[in-house]
């Protein structure tokens, strides 16, 4: 049975939430969010077989990957879905950024046909939510005093939730964080910015939530989450403007007292960054979601 790929679009939200909270995902792939706003960057289609949600790369780190199949189905039937799609455009079967769980599912349905290997910059740092609220405990010590440095300075700060009405708010955060730095003409950097700029304006079409940090009259923080599944929260995008490095630590603990119906918060990977490690660690992860790639080696008549 020949399946469609096709860009993911915003009426698609309901489909992929819903494959994903059937599979209780924990990764950043399986947000909509980072489907849809990074179609481009990774060159991302998508295709139903039933209720379970396909999904191929063509672009970018990930080219001629297929993500794991998720949702309510048969992950053998999916399989040689994906393995009849590549077969057409002559490649491998390559499937990119699972998760340890996903290859053993993997592994269970067809023994000894894939090759796994670890994807060691893709780890996503996750982080219960009540700890980050709460920030208890001495290992905490850090984040509790940025906090009190930055509301000692600024005893009139104060939050208020991101909605439509101050979402340029948001984009004129992410102008003056990104003027900022040595580097801002970066093109990953111009791409993240492009992808704020496209998520404000489709704010609750992609179900997105977040809030602004204000401190002197004018808004100095920003982030912005939206669920994954059950629980489970994507962190996207969190800046700061340049003479408040204490309002980074203001943001995440204000963002994770505000989700009161969540239990992990993902922060994402660290791509290898030593900046980006260091601030992720400081946070102390509560679990290391590891990525993996696989390749099939089987036969053709192991899919039968």
């Amino acid at each position: 049975m020949a399946i469609h790929f096709a860009p993911p679009a915003l009426s698609d939200r309901k489909a992929v939430c819903d494959a994903a909270a059937y599979a209780k995902a924990v990764e950043n792939d399986a947000s909509f969010v980072n489907l849809y706003l990074l179609r481009a960057k990774y060159g991302t289609e998508i295709a139903f077989s039933e209720k379970l949600l396909l999904r191929r790369y063509s672009d970018g780190l990930r080219a001629g990957t297929y993500g794991f199949p998720l949702g309510e189905g048969d992950l053998r039937t999916a399989v040689r879905l994906l393995y009849a799609d590549a077969d057409e455009r002559n490649l491998p079967l390559r499937l990119s950024l699972l998760t340890k769980s996903q290859c053993n599912l993997l592994a269970a349905a067809f023994p000894d046909c894939f090759t796994f290997t670890c994807a060691e910059k893709y780890t996503e740092y996750l982080y219960l939510r009540d700890n980050l609220a709460e920030l208890r405990g001495s290992r905490y010590h850090g984040k509790r005093n940025h906090i009190s440095q930055f509301w000692r300075a600024n005893p009139d700060a104060y939050i208020q939730p991101l909605i439509p009405e101050n979402m340029s708010f948001a984009l004129g955060i992410a102008d003056q964080w990104l003027a900022a730095r040595p580097d801002p003409y970066e093109p990953s950097l111009l791409y993240e910015r492009s992808c704020i700029a496209e998520a404000c304006e489709n704010m609750d079409a992609l179900g997105l939530s977040g809030l602004l940090l204000y401190a002197d009259d004018k808004p100095v923080g920003m982030t912005m989450v939206s669920e994954i599944s059950s629980g489970i929260f994507d962190v996207h995008y969190e800046k700061v403007i340049p003479d408040y490095p204490h309002a980074w630590s203001v943001v995440a603990n204000e963002m994770a007292k505000c989700l009161t119906g969540a239990r992990y918060l993902n922060r994402e990977e660290d791509l290898g960054e030593n900046g980006m490690r260091t601030s992720k660690q400081s946070y102390r992860p509560d679990l290391l979601n590891e990525k993996f790639n696989a390749e099939w080696h089987g036969k053709e008549s192991d899919l039968c």
